[in-house]
This record gives structure tokens, sequence and C-alpha cells, in this order.
């Protein structure tokens, strides 16, 4: 069944925040659960607060576009991401299969018939519903479809970062074959999906998974799509932009602008950083300067405005009683935008969706093209800010190797966790995942040998090992059966997850 997609959904007439699917899921999108994908019946629309912007309160032009950050209210939001993918699976009793398997005792059905079904959410389950085990999944070989050599919970399809789908077969009886392949797949190891891939489960039944071409509806970039946070402005809406994680870059209207004096680069990174807010002279001035500031700091921070100004729009930088500010919103500076994916990730993280929370992490990290703050170096303020940010850098990409670790992926992160325990030794939850990660791959001796190399380390700094990373080492010794992988068997339910 395909998802109601209609502009004239009453929540998007005034923009719209959030709501209750009929599962209990809070839904980024009006329509369609953005959790598992149920469709979102009407509600009354709400009152429209005092005639300003949803986003900043500002008020609205004549077109009703934000004056302040161009939030356009009523303009109709995006597809659900599975609705612009469009892939769906094509399942049959297949004649083929079951007269190569010979199964004993059961004959091929009578009377056949072919469901097409939409891969909506996270998670598709595979098997055949059951009142007293509480299972129905999404792909239910019951009814006109029975085949009872499959399991209750037979096998997941699970939707992978780049919008792809990774088939995991949850230790079922009878097991699951892919293509003409004579061996069935791992149990609990997710094998990713190609359009046109056979799934063999059963006695009879073939799900074959299809891509289907773009339904013609317009697909927005992700930064254009509002969201019940922010409302994220288009990256063409923004009249400036600043980036700071790395070598300031200043953009006006899309167009690059070079800043060539460094103190006028670290006037704008201030500001940036307090973006809607007033600084005041002196404190910019400490921030220039701290202890070393000149006798001349306060004409020459005039200056340096006076020069920003000209290449900037009008009335960006706007002076009062309280000092200077540079209007705008959070969105224009990267540093805001990396701690929102960063936010967003962990949250997809923790309430069970890995797949969806790299996505948003990847989308964090990449806005990193170097070392942040650098024109703030000479400054104090610039080691403050800059220990700040990158400890959230830190943690976004340990949160991104529990989401991999979540999704299986245990053998592709082994290298790039041993890198980044080198790169930072001290951080213990880069060891836990490590452990695990060399753990699920079958080996358990570098997975205890990797625990005494933390032990001598953290040693030459006179401190010991976590409470959890002492339970991990000894759930590792013990061959604990909850530390390997195995995929949910529901949506939104969280898979086994590393010491955080």
């Amino acid at each position: 069944m395909r998802v109601a997609t209609g502009i004239e959904h009453p929540y998007r007439q005034f923009g719209f925040v959030s709501v209750t699917c009929p599962e209990g899921h809070r839904s980024e999108t009006p329509d369609y659960c953005s959790i598992c994908g149920v469709a979102v019946p009407p509600a009354p629309p709400a009152e429209e607060s005092a005639g300003g912007c949803p986003n900043c309160g500002s008020s609205l032009g004549a077109d009703m576009r934000c004056t302040a950050c161009a939030y356009l209210v009523g303009a109709s939001d995006s597809v659900a991401p599975w609705l612009a993918e469009n892939w769906e699976v094509v399942i049959r009793p297949d004649r083929a299969y079951y007269d190569m398997l010979e199964p004993d005792g059961m004959d091929f059905p009578d009377r056949t018939s072919t469901r097409r079904v939409l891969l909506t959410g996270d998670h598709v389950r595979i098997g055949r519903r059951s009142k007293t085990k509480r299972v129905q999944p999404e792909i239910d070989l019951s009814d006109a479809l029975e085949d009872t050599a499959v399991s209750h919970r037979h096998a997941v399809l699970m939707r992978q970062p780049q919008g792809t789908w990774a088939l995991v077969d949850q230790e079922s009886t009878n097991g699951t074959y892919l293509n003409d392949d004579e061996d069935p797949v791992p149990a609990n190891q997710p094998l990713p999906l190609s359009d046109g891939d056979r799934i063999h489960v059963g006695a009879w039944t073939t799900i074959t998974i299809e891509r289907l071409d773009a339904p013609e509806v317009p697909h927005l970039e992700l930064e254009s799509r509002p969201s019940k946070d922010t409302r994220n402005i288009a990256h063409g809406r923004r009249a400036v932009e600043i980036d700071l994680l790395g070598p300031l870059r200043l953009r006006v209207r899309g167009e690059e602008v070079q800043l060539t004096a460094s103190k006028e680069r670290a006037v704008l990174a201030l500001l940036a950083l307090r973006i809607g807010s007033a600084m005041s002279a002196v404190d910019i001035e400490w921030g220039l300067w701290g202890e070393a500031e000149p006798e001349t700091a306060h004409k020459t921070l005039q200056v340096y405005i006076s020069n920003l100004r000209k290449k900037l729009p009008d009335d960006v930088i706007e002076t009062g009683a309280q000092g200077y500010r540079l209007n705008g919103t959070r969105e224009s500076v990267d540093v805001f935008r990396f701690e929102r994916r960063c936010s967003r990730g962990r949250a997809l993280l923790t309430s069970g969706h890995p797949g969806a929370a790299v996505v948003w992490l990847d989308r964090a990290l990449e806005l990193w093209r170097g070392d942040p703050f650098l024109d703030l170096s000479d400054g104090p303020s610039g080691t403050t800010e800059t220990v700040s940010v990158s400890e959230r850098k830190a943690t976004a990409e340990e949160d991104r190797f529990e989401a991999r670790l979540q999704l299986g992926q245990h053998h592709d992160v082994v290298a790039e966790l041993g890198a980044a325990v080198d790169a930072e030794p001290l951080r213990q939850r880069r060891w836990a995942q490590l452990m695990l990660a060399l753990y699920r791959c079958g080996r358990k001796v570098d997975a205890l040998r990797c625990f005494q190399r933390l032990r001598d380390v953290l040693e030459q700094y006179g401190l010991e090992p976590s409470t959890e990373l002492n339970a991990l080492d000894n759930a590792i010794a013990l061959d604990r059966p909850d530390l390997q992988w195995n995929a949910p068997t529901r949506a939104g339910e969280s898979v086994t997850s590393t010491v955080t």
C-alpha cells in the first residue's frame, strides 16, 4: 500500500511541527510516519500564531515568506524517502524453486497469487503472523500466500544509509537463500541487496526486490526540507553563509567573498558564533587580542566592522546599545548545522534507527574541511571553542561507529576503529567499540589483547579502564551470547549496542 502524499494535508497550511502516528511514533512528516511509514490521519489545522513566521517568529512578507529567515509558509513538504527511492518487492510462489527443493510432505499450492509490497520505514520483516507470539510481519506469508515452511520471524530487510537494502536471516528454521546460491545466507549477518535480487524462503516462496523509476514528485535537497526543530532553510535562500569548520569561508547569495585581513576574518568568526545575538565591543576586543589588547583597539575594531559591512548585504551587521550583532539564522553557520545534524543522528541512534543515524552523522562530519576556528587561534576564545567543537566531532564519530555496529558492519569498521583509537587513545568508548567489533569478527584473542593494550596506555597516565570496559572484557572472555550481533525484530527496536 502506498502512503498518502497529497499536499493539501491540513498541517501544511501553517508549517508542520510534528504528529503522533497510530503506532505511537513522533513523526516529522504529516501524511506518513517518518519512522514506520504508516499513514497519519488528517487533523484539524492549528491556529496561525499571530501571523508570524513559525520558524523564528519574525513578520511575514506579502508572499508569505519570512522577512528574516526566508522560510516560506505553506510550502509543500518533501516526499517520504522511500517514495523517492521507490523500492518494492514482488512476492510469488515459485514452481522452479519448489521443484529444486522437492520438500517432503508439502504440495505446491493449487491456486497461486502474486503481491507487491512497497518497502517503507527502516525494517521490513518477513515471516508469518502469529497472535500468540505477537508477530505481525510487513511481508506476511499467510493467508493466500501461506507457506508453512517459513518461520514466524524468518528474516528482515534493513534500510541502509545509502538508500539500498540489506537482507538478514533471523536464524530461521529452513534458512534463507539468495538468487542461485546453494548455501543459505549466514544468520544475523546483513547481506547487501541489488535491484533484481531474488530471496527464496520456505518451500516455494520467492521475493524479488525491485527499484522502480522515481515518482514524478519534487524531491527537495535535505537542507531544504522543513523540520520540526529549525524549518531548515534551503541552501540557496540564505543571504549570508559562514563556514568555520576549516579555513573561514564567506558566501554572499551563493558567491564566495574573499577576506584578506586575518583580524577581519576573526571578527566575523566571533560574530558568527553569536549570530542573532549582540556581542559587546569589549568582548570582541578581548576575543581578538586578550591581554595584548592595543590602545587603539576600539578604533581598529570600528575599521574592521566598516570593512566587513562593505562586503556584506545591508543591515547584516547591526550596531546597537549592546554592541554588534550579525543578523541571520543559526543555519547560516556551519557550526550550528553540524551540531543539529549530530543531535539528530544521536536521537535516531538511541531510538533504534541506525541506518538513518549514519546518514545524519555523515552529513554532519562532511562539513569539516580542516582545523576549526583558525582565525581565532591568536585570541583567548579560540582554544575554548576549538576544544568544544572538536569534542563534539569525536562524539559524532563514535556515534557513527555505534550505528554501523548496530547495522552489523563490524567487518567494515575494524580498521577504522583501529586508526581511531591510535589517534585518540584516551577515549575509552572507541576501545570498547573496537573490542566488540573484533569479537564479532571471530577474533576473540585480538579483542582480549586490545583490552590489555588499553590498560597499558591508561597506566601511563595513572588511569584505569572504566567499569563498563572491565565488564565487556569479562563478557568477551566468557563468550556471552548477548555480544553477538542480531538483526532487529521489529521497526524501531534497538539492536545490541556497545559501551556508551
